[in-house]
């Protein structure tokens, strides 16, 4: 059984749905609408469920689809009918929800995990590439493009109620073959502005979090103000606002409610903080210049599997410079988290370029990535992937 790459819901053995390719009538499908978050028109779709006396590996005939549909179709899941890849069904889907507020990097943090992981296939003889011509596409026009051949830096993630439709899909990989299934990885993004309100706690196009395999929650650990207060004439100054992460980690934490999500707490543009050990007579430079730590190195493009020393290693190390940053409250929000329901956390440290950008354009020295695998694939061996 795998995930509908929407909505994140395990998709039913027992019931198909169709939606009939050739033109046709169209209006407005509700289902859709909901877990899309703006108006979505379509033909009518039909389910199909499996009879009393079939096989559990029941699957229609192609050929009694189209009779009940109508002419030819394509399969949509269930529950948000978003219309399913080809083979969908026989492979195995690792769906991982990126969440932050606005300015944290998530946008800039995909565009770079795409290429390292990418990097990473090929030391595992396993082949990533985008799944469906529309996660091409994005990828190319909205992350790729942009970041590696005009350098720039990246316009975050529209908000769910703008026109921006490629945004609000979730982009879709091919992991290979592994252990003889096929394997996807399925990436959705949501706006810092949408997470950053409260009341979009019970819409239902933010559900797919309770319904996900990992939540990667990314925060600019200056945006936490007894941090900025810390490190004041340290690092450079940040022009781009975002909201406090401490209220959008209490979003994220009350949308997955009692779900049981692996969260990976990611500090973003660590080489802000790396950058303190060439500060003179700073006790940070002390701190950040300790040639063991876990967060002084980047094993994460490692032939063998994902490294579960090294990576608690640096969880409790993450976990140990947010104290000294004053900003414990972040770890007890996740340790005692205010719904009452207690996760599966890890915390992770990564730079996506390696250097702080210069206004709206990269650093001259290029694009380094730092530990940018670390959370993803934390979460793929929890799936028993590329372990």
């Amino acid at each position: 059984m795998t995930k509908c790459p929407r909505c994140f819901t395990p998709l039913p053995d027992d019931r198909t749905s169709w939606l009939p390719t050739a033109p046709g009538d169209v209006e407005v499908d509700d289902i859709a609408t909901a877990f899309q978050g703006t108006p979505v028109r379509s033909g009518r779709v039909v389910d199909l469920d499996r009879p009393a006396t079939a096989d559990d590996d029941w699957s229609p005939d192609p050929s009694a689809v189209e009779e009940k549909v109508g002419g030819p179709a394509v399969e949509v899941c269930p529950t948000c009918h978003y219309r399913l890849p080809v083979g969908w069904r026989s492979a195995h889907a690792t769906c991982i929800a990126m969440a932050g507020a606005r300015a944290t990097g998530k946008t800039v943090y995909i565009a770079v995990l795409v290429k390292s992981l990418q990097l990473l296939g090929e030391r595992l003889n396993c082949v990533v590439e985008p799944a469906t011509a529309e996660t091409e596409m994005a990828y190319r026009e909205l992350y790729e493009k942009p970041l590696y051949e005009e350098r720039g830096i990246l316009e975050s993630t529209p908000a769910a109620h703008t026109s921006n439709q490629h945004q609000r899909e979730p982009l879709i990989f091919s992991l290979g073959t592994w252990h003889g299934t096929r394997q996807f990885l399925v990436l959705r993004d949501v706006a810092g502005e949408d997470l950053e309100n409260p009341n979009n706690v019970h819409v239902q196009h933010m559900r797919f979090f309770a319904q996900a395999d990992g939540v990667v929650f990314m925060f600019d650990p200056l945006k936490v103000e007894s941090v900025r207060q810390q490190l004041h004439d340290l690092v450079p100054v940040q022009e781009r606002v975002g909201g406090d992460p401490r209220s959008v980690l209490r979003t994220v934490l009350s949308i997955i409610g009692d779900a049981t999500p692996n969260l990976a707490v990611v500090l973003s543009k660590f080489d802000a903080l790396q950058a303190l050990q060439h500060v003179e007579g700073s006790e940070w430079s002390e701190i950040m210049s300790q040639p063991g730590a876990a967060f002084s190195r980047d094993p994460s493009l490692q032939y063998a599997p994902y490294n579960e020393i090294d990576g608690r290693l640096l969880h409790h190390e993450v976990r140990s410079l947010l104290d000294k940053l004053e900003a414990k409250s972040m770890v007890m929000a996740v340790d005692q988290p205010h719904t009452g329901a207690a996760v599966n956390s890890r915390f992770f440290a990564v730079s996506a370029l390696g250097e702080s950008p210069v206004g709206d354009r990269l650093h001259h020295n290029g694009i380094s990535p730092f530990r940018c695998l670390d959370p993803v694939r934390w979460v793929l061996a929890q799936r028993g992937v590329w372990v």
